[in-house]
């Protein structure tokens, strides 16, 4: 049985208790996730470890013990294989894979790559798990023909089998690498068992650890990996734009000058640094490529000065930049002393102005 653990220094809801991501939630086909007050809890004993939920994290925090998306793709490429199929003892379900996982691997492999979902006709949660593989196989199949890849991820009901390894572990291979790896693996992954058992429900708790990873503001993984994929992938004629609405894992967005109020929340909350500022806060930049698309940003932005844009330029992959969003006029403020974005009159800054105002009305004065 795998055991699912969360990183809580990952999960947005830490950060950001205004938060509506909620992607765990609508794919656990168990139901065992869930989200009170930006609190995450979930049954380790009720989780069945099909890995929908680490492929729909957009910030990666969910893992499970004996299955690495990551290591099981490279091994995958290594091998030179071309059906990924639950058949397959170290691979849980199709599901565990995002649509940044199948769209590397595409990008990558010199194979025609097909998901067998013939074992989904008589898997319990297929009534969940089979419209995940089939909706991210759509979405990269869209994305590869915006950006003219002459390549394609195929869906077919094929049932194929897959060879068992022989029981237990050979002496020679005990004391090779590989041996002392998969032992060290079935240790780890013993103590873990052992250590959740004396918990029936998993809670969201922060420790001062997750804090300070907080702040480390790192793409994950799957992004790394699509990012390197994209090197190997052709450079098309044309760079096509796509509906945001047909792009799940990333986006552009637009920033209205006007009503930001450059009070810092959205790229402070971000999880990845796609938003970022410089020393004095003058300026928004973002870039697309670190974003995840997880929302965090637009949740506290209590002006709604922040909106995704209508469509996502492919070329970003190509020829990635970091754009502009918008500049400030930085002022000294005449009462704090603090730098702030000017946008004319008093020289106060939004603190101050603020505080001016209760006063006056405790005074009574208009």
């Amino acid at each position: 049985m795998s055991l699912l653990t969360l990183d809580v220094a990952k999960c947005v809801h830490t950060s950001n208790k205004f938060a509506i991501c909620n992607s765990c939630v609508e794919v656990c086909p168990v139901e065992t996730i869930k989200i009170d007050n930006s609190q995450i809890s979930f049954t380790p004993s009720d989780c069945i470890g099909c890995g929908g939920c680490l492929a729909a994290c957009p910030t990666d925090a969910y893992s499970l013990d004996d299955f690495k998306p990551l290591n099981y793709i490279f091994k995958f490429l290594e091998e030179d294989r071309e059906i990924f199929t639950c058949k397959d003892e170290e691979f849980p379900c199709i599901a565990a894979l995002s649509v940044e996982e199948l769209l590397s691997i595409t990008l990558i492999s010199d194979k025609q790559l097909t998901l067998d979902i013939g074992p989904c006709k008589d898997c319990p949660i297929a009534s969940t798990n089979l419209s995940l593989i089939e909706q991210r196989a759509e979405e990269v199949n869209f994305i590869l023909e915006a950006m003219m890849q002459d390549k394609e991820l195929r869906v077919a009901t094929l049932n194929v089998t897959f060879e068992k390894e022989e029981d237990g572990i050979t002496r020679r291979k005990l004391l090779s690498k590989e041996g002392v790896k998969k032992v060290l693996t079935i240790k780890e992954q013993f103590q873990n068992r052992v250590e959740s058992s004396d918990e029936d429900i998993k809670t969201h708790t922060v420790t001062n650890d997750d804090i300070a990873k907080i702040k480390s503001k790192n793409i994950p993984e799957r992004r790394s990996l699509l990012l390197m994929a994209m090197k190997r992938a052709k450079v098309p004629e044309v760079f096509h734009n796509i509906a945001i609405e047909d792009i799940s894992f990333i986006s552009q967005k637009d920033l209205d000058e006007t009503t930001c109020t450059n009070c810092q929340m959205c790229y402070r909350i971000c999880p990845t640094g796609a938003l970022s500022s410089d020393a004095r806060g003058s300026v928004i930049n973002f870039n697309p490529l670190a974003c995840v698309q997880c929302h965090s940003c637009h949740d506290v932005c209590e002006v709604d000065s922040l909106t995704l844009r209508k469509s996502f330029a492919l070329g970003n992959f190509f020829e990635p930049k970091i754009e502009t969003l918008v500049r400030f006029d930085m002022r000294r403020c005449d009462e704090c002393g603090s730098f702030f974005a000017y946008t004319g009159g008093e020289v106060m800054c939004r603190r101050c102005s603020i505080e001016e105002e209760e006063a006056k009305a405790l005074w009574g004065i208009e």
